[in-house]
């Protein structure tokens, strides 16, 4: 095409457009535009009329669109809004590579951020199944020394029970083990044993027949009835109608069915499904070998209350407390010291509420750390794209848009891709918790976490989509609408001006702070998981299994327990392949170890509240060498350790250095539990262990003869000389050899040692992944912006090329900025990391928050990243051509 005839044409495009100035001025300005882009065009490789047809294209888009602009003025603000979403469309249509990126960097950050929440909904937000939520209150039992615990005895129940003014209802319950006969075989199942208010103060109604009610627990042992959970009914009964009246065959006891919980009822303690519930009457039945409904020093139950109207936490505290004092000085040798707290129930009301809530922070510190490197990816992402279109924004505004009419339409193109990634995360979210519903993990007792998409979690996502949608797309927008013609074409045409240069460096170096902040974590997660390789447990898992059963659920009293275990542990010994074998009650790391109070002979007895506390097992003769527990003082228990014999017991070295610091323990004597109770005389002394957790501090530990202490409770440790899974089976055939229907759960004892590093583990995973992903963007970015500025200085390092600069120099001139991004990121990444390994602390196994190593290597992997980032634009600025760069200029 002639220039005469570009100019004509020109010449009519303005005079259709109009504007302020005369029709040969703007033709001038859009011809000095025109040489522009097709400039740009030649130097991406394409050929001047190729260059010159694009970017006629590419001007009468720009007039269709200011064209538009004219026609939508006084249309109602919808019509407005749908043109702007139409056109918003089409343009990422446009862009399909732009899109994809920008969708899956959002949709990564939405998602994760909301499958994370639906983790924190469960556990702190969803109200629980029961009328009126909000009014439950969880009991805590706490002593003048400062600890606390959940449990109660049922007698303390009953009086607080029936002389508080605050609570319009109190319940107790207990979870318990059970062997479940259905259809001729017997599987290990769980309950509740509850008071018989339980149902009518949770206002809990029957989905098929009747609950328990107060009169299912007057009289022990009257009342042989359970509920059932809607999940068992369903699996077991096939949903029929006609369950109750049915008798199932529970501990040896027929009971007999008198109703079907709700569905998603299993009471008020999150995390735990039992399928059965009974009468806190028939608890002798339930737990044979155990009586508490009489006694006061039994604490077992964990309390539940329903605070009156208008009642506030406060206030019931004080008028419960007010009853302790009452049973303080009733009963002062269990009660002493004990008062009351009361917190909100389910998960908040547990133990592991801290350390839940830690946990939690964690992964809503690193998923929203993800969604902030997304959104400044997407940041980064519109700055560029926008940056393209710079001279198609100039020219609007130079033909009569407002800038608030450009915002609004560069928003709403931000607002569709947030829109767009949050939908794809919800469906990337459903995908892994679909996923983690299929995942069991490898714990004997019914866990259940339901974690679904409902109405808070849906809010959340759409907040967070709105709110990245807004913060991260209207910087860019605002910047990019600050511009005019005349800047755009003639001054800043490679860079779009120093203005977008500080936005562009600020994102990159938080999108380096960021990485260096995930990948600090997952690298001390990581040392942690190692170290709890080699950490000194006080025991020896490889090579190892446990069988677990329950000696009281088949009936045995203490005397068929005792030949049972020797039975059992004589035909075990004799298998080939096996080095050892013993029995424990609770095996280590069960996160169950009760405590009991100490009194030591020749000391002044202490009060049960006061007085020190010990954790304690009942071992038999080879548990020791099973277990792999070395024995440093003394000798392990023998066969002559029965009923009959003085009581013994082995200690550890905290309990032995706490009791009788610098004198020789054995041959020292204690009682346990209460101060009437038999003496015991230490005959051994093992290493410190691990009892509750990996992450526990050394613990005060008892060993007693399980010949001399009955337990129903029963873990077989066997130890072998070969690969211990091939022993499984046989190791079954011998037990259910002596007892057919015993219910049997098997593991190894490696796996038992991943549960309590299960956190730690999703911890790491979590952390690194997303840790690598900013890594690999913030490298992309460091590389885009080091492009940008090499293309603005493209005229300067011409003229200092032409004027005889050193090759060498300009590349390190040109690295040196790049690197300086990377170097600020790192100094306020390595700050914010040790802000989340604070956090991590309680996962981390004795693993230090500052580990110099990991800091140190993370931020070489990162300045290595940036640096090989910078390399090929500085590289390219050495080779610029001094002649084409002035002639492009």
């Amino acid at each position: 095409m002639r220039a005469r005839q570009v100019r004509g044409w020109f010449v009519r495009l303005a005079g259709t457009l109009g504007g302020g100035a005369s029709d040969q001025e703007l033709a001038e300005e859009l011809e000095s535009h025109l040489q522009m882009h097709v400039e740009d065009g030649v130097r991406a490789g394409l050929q001047p009329e190729e260059a010159r047809r694009q970017a006629l294209v590419k001007l009468g888009g720009v007039a269709a669109t200011a064209e538009r602009y004219r026609e939508q003025r006084g249309l109602p603000w919808i019509e407005v809004l749908l043109q702007d979403a139409r056109h918003g469309l089409r343009r990422l249509a446009a862009n399909p590579v732009f899109t994809t990126v920008a969708l899956l960097s959002l949709a990564l950050g939405i998602g994760a951020n909301t499958a994370i929440f639906s983790l924190v909904n469960a556990m702190f937000f969803r109200p629980l199944p029961i009328e009126r939520p909000q009014e439950l209150v969880s009991f805590q039992n706490k002593a003048r020394a400062g600890w606390g615990f959940l449990v109660f005895s049922y007698p303390n129940y009953k009086d607080l029970r029936d002389r508080n003014d605050v609570l319009a209802g109190l319940v107790a319950y207990r979870f318990a083990p059970l062997s479940v006969s259905h259809d001729g075989v017997s599987s290990k199942m769980w309950g509740y044993v509850v008071s018989g208010n339980y149902f009518d103060v949770l206002g809990v109604r029957a989905s098929v027949g009747r609950m328990l009610s107060p009169d299912d627990d007057r009289l022990p042992g009257g009342h042989a009835v359970t509920v059932v959970s809607h999940r068992y009914w369903r699996q077991s009964y096939g949903a029929d109608p006609g369950v109750v009246g049915r008798t199932l065959n529970v501990n040896g006891r027929s009971f007999t069915v008198i109703g079907v919980a709700p569905e998603g009822f299993f009471g008020t303690q999150l995390g735990i499904a039992p399928d059965f519930w009974f009468p806190a009457a028939m608890q002798a039945e339930i737990e044979m070998g155990s009586a508490w409904l009489e006694a006061r020093d039994v604490e077992i139950l964990m309390l539940q209350g329903r605070l009156k109207p208008g009642v506030s936490l406060a206030a019931a505290e004080a008028a419960l407390n007010d009853v302790a004092l009452q049973l303080e000085r009733e009963h002062p040798d269990v009660n002493e010291g004990k008062r009351i707290g009361l917190a909100p129930p389910g998960l908040a009301g547990t133990p592991f509420r801290r350390s839940a809530i830690s946990f939690a922070a964690i992964l809503m510190a690193v998923v929203a750390f993800a969604l902030l490197l997304a959104s400044m990816n997407l940041a980064n992402l519109l700055l560029a794209r926008v940056q393209e279109r710079r001279a198609e924004i100039a020219l609007r505004l130079s033909l009569g848009a407002s800038r608030g009419r450009l915002v609004r339409q560069l928003m709403t193109e931000s607002m569709l891709l947030a829109g767009f990634g949050g939908l794809i995360g919800v469906l990337l979210a459903g995908g892994l918790l679909r996923l983690l519903a299929g995942f069991e993990l490898p714990i004997d007792f019914p866990f259940l976490l339901e974690l679904r998409l409902d109405y808070r979690v849906l809010g959340f996502t759409a907040a967070v989509a709105v709110l990245t949608g807004v913060a991260f797309g209207l910087l860019p927008a605002l910047q990019t609408t600050s511009v005019n013609l005349y800047s755009t074409v003639k001054a800043d045409s490679a860079m779009g001006g120093a203005r977008h240069t500080w936005l562009k460096n600020g994102l990159i170096v938080f999108q380096v702070a960021l990485s260096l902040v995930l990948l600090v974590g997952g690298g001390l997660m990581l040392r942690a998981l190692h170290r709890a390789q080699t950490l000194e447990i006080g025991l020896d898992p490889r090579n190892a299994v446990e069988l677990s059963f329950d000696l009281r659920l088949q009936g045995y009293d203490a005397t068929g327990a005792r030949e049972l275990r020797r039975r059992v542990l004589e035909r075990v010994r004799s298998l080939p392949g096996v080095k050892a074998a013993g029995t424990i009650d609770l095996a280590p790391i069960d996160l169950h170890f009760g405590r009991s109070p100490v009194f030591v002979e020749g000391r002044a007895p202490e009060r049960v509240t006061n007085a020190p506390r010990a954790m304690t097992s009942r071992i038999s003769p080879g548990y020791l060498d099973a277990m792999g527990v070395r024995l440093l003082r003394g000798r392990d228990f023998s066969q002559h350790d029965d009923e009959k014999a003085p009581r013994v017991a082995i200690v550890n070295e905290t309990f032995a250095r706490g009791f009788w610091p610098g004198q020789d323990p054995i041959g020292k004597r204690f009682r346990q539990g209460s101060a009437l109770s038999p003496l015991m005389e230490v005959v051994g002394v093992v290493e410190d262990g691990k009892y509750s957790s990996l992450a526990e501090s050394a613990q005060p530990y008892v060993c007693r003869p399980v010949e001399q202490v009955y337990a129903g409770a029963t873990s077989l440790i066997v130890r072998t000389a070969s690969e211990p899974q091939a022993s499984l089976a046989a190791l079954r055939r011998e037990v259910q050899g002596l007892d057919p229907g015993m219910p049997l759960s098997a593991r190894l004892l490696t796996d038992k040692m991943a549960v309590p590093l299960l956190p730690a583990r999703v911890a790491a995973v979590v952390l690194g992944g997303f840790g690598l992903v900013a890594l690999a963007l913030a490298a992309i970015g460091i590389y885009g912006v080091m492009s940008c500025a090499v293309a603005a200085r493209t005229r300067e390092i011409g003229i200092r090329i032409a004027l005889g600069a050193d090759a060498g120099n300009v590349l390190r001139q040109t690295l040196r900025q790049g690197i300086t991004l990377a170097l600020v990121g790192v100094a306020i990444g390595a700050s914010a990391a040790l802000g989340l390994a604070r956090l991590m602390r309680s996962l981390l196994f004795g693993v230090s928050t500052s580990d110099p190593s990991i800091y140190v290597g993370v931020a070489a992997l990162l300045l290595t990243a940036a640096l090989l980032a910078c390399y090929v634009p500085a590289r390219r600025a050495t080779q610029v051509d001094p002649v084409i760069a002035l002639r492009c200029e």
